[in-house]
């Protein structure tokens, strides 16, 4: 399921990922993470990184870093590390037509930063997306928007 963030109200910045483990109800360290096309975040975190969910959630918690664009790739914990730069944001267009897909095939999601004013959630699991329409202020069906856009 593919959901996005935009316009709203009430929250500091977009992808805040101290937000986003609340609306999800997970923990980062429950998850390794693949993060590329990085624009933001701290400055140690070479482009792209590969970034065990222990590290990204002891980096976190010492300050809530806005990405201003990257994706953020959610892999089961343990899985072996590795780092492309296939996965982008910055002028990818897959993300505002039909149906889009995950760029990292065996991630479980991912998240899109967009240019500091859109957070786009990637093939959600149905639990995760449940949790992410029922917490997070101003959610709307990527698939939808896209839909309408064509219309």
């Amino acid at each position: 399921m593919n959901y996005i963030q935009q316009k709203a109200k009430g929250i500091d910045f977009y992808t805040s990922l101290i937000n986003v483990e609340n609306w999800l109800e997970i923990s980062l360290s429950d998850y390794d993470w693949h993060i590329s096309d990085i624009d933001g975040a701290w400055p140690e975190l070479d482009d792209p990184s590969w970034v065990t969910g222990q590290e990204l959630a002891s980096k976190i918690s010492e300050f809530d870093y806005q990405f201003s664009w990257a994706v953020i790739s959610a892999f089961p914990k343990g899985t072996r590390p590795f780092t492309t730069d296939e996965p982008f944001a910055d002028g990818n267009s897959i993300f505002w037509e039909g149906i889009p897909e995950k760029q990292l095939k065996n991630a479980v999601f991912e998240i899109v930063c967009w240019d500091s004013s859109a957070t786009l959630f990637i093939d959600l699991p149905s639990d995760l997306a449940k949790n992410l329409v029922a917490n997070a202020p101003s959610i709307k069906d990527l698939n939808k928007v896209n839909g309408q856009r064509k219309s």
